[in-house]
């Protein structure tokens, strides 16, 4: 569903990976018509078009050596469709006016909301970009499927509005907690981090209560259970309390370079070329943690 946290999964994914010293660019291809968001992935020349009085790099060299999520994959154009299946298969593009290759190396991560499956049988999604991005699949459930990570998401989007503010990051009392999650939030985590961000300015004091959510309308009774948390509320509860992030992303690692093999029936090749993983560096984790091939 649109709204429902897909960037804050693909940012984590970016911070466990080895690229997380690098950049990570975001892209939303529904916002930007085919022309616009061409020069907007490609970068451009001096010159290309009316307006192009100077030379600008796209968000894929922007985001060279780390990672770059395309949001609203599903709503590019058959010629964009075309392009980005080069990129993921050569490594290679052109900016738009000009003639020189570029080449970059990055993880690509693509988002949508819609069912890429149904589009590839219509006809209006290529078959060969699919397969191409589907590689391994995570879903992200609606925010009302997952209520138990509202404590720790909204204890994350508190410390970003307060980052953004510059101001130190307001608390959830018991009560406001109980109703955040009374509510069936239609909106998801965007409608979450707007109704957090609008108690954090009108409120007074460090701590949100009850009172400062009065607008939300009550559909839910209570939080699930705690042994009912997601595995995104573990991971918050894990680095909240002083975890390590280096322990969560060899954990991390380690259940995708297994999820793969699997796939891969243990093609150690298959699976590295899935993972966007040099061969010699996989079988070193396979070997060292006594991975099955």
């Amino acid at each position: 569903e649109s709204g429902s946290g897909k960037e804050l999964v693909a940012e984590a994914i970016h911070a466990a990976s080895s690229r997380a010293e690098r950049p990570f660019v975001r892209v939303n291809c529904a916002a930007l018509v085919e022309t616009l968001l061409s020069s907007e992935l490609f970068g451009h020349e001096r010159g290309a078009f009316t307006g192009a009085d100077r030379q600008k790099k796209g968000r894929f060299e922007l985001a060279d050596g780390g990672t770059i999520l395309l949001d609203e994959i599903g709503d590019i154009s058959p010629r964009m469709q075309a392009a980005l299946l080069r990129v993921l298969q050569e490594k290679t593009f052109e900016r738009v006016g000009g003639t020189r290759t570029q080449r970059v190396d990055v993880r690509v991560i693509a988002a949508t909301h819609r069912d890429l499956a149904e589009l590839v049988a219509a006809g209006t999604f290529r078959e060969d970009l699919y397969y191409r991005l589907r590689g391994i699949t995570v879903r992200v459930p609606s925010l009302r499927e997952r209520l138990g990570d509202l404590p720790g998401l909204s204890r994350h989007l508190l410390g970003k509005i307060a980052g953004e503010s510059g101001v130190a990051a307001k608390m959830l009392a018991p009560d406001a907690l109980d109703r955040l999650g009374q509510h069936a939030w239609p909106g998801n985590v965007r409608e979450l981090e707007n109704a957090l961000r609008s108690a954090s300015v009108m409120s007074v004091g460090s701590l949100l209560t009850a009172a400062d959510f009065e607008a939300l309308a009550p559909s839910r009774s209570t939080l699930p259970p705690p042994g009912e948390a997601s595995l995104g509320a573990m991971m918050y509860e894990h680095v909240r309390d002083g975890g390590s992030i280096y322990d969560l992303r060899k954990r991390l690692e380690r259940d995708l370079i297994e999820r793969a093999l699997g796939e891969c029936e243990g093609n150690i090749s298959k699976a590295a070329d899935l993972l966007g993983m040099k061969r010699p560096r996989l079988s070193k984790l396979v070997n060292e943690w006594g991975l099955k091939k």
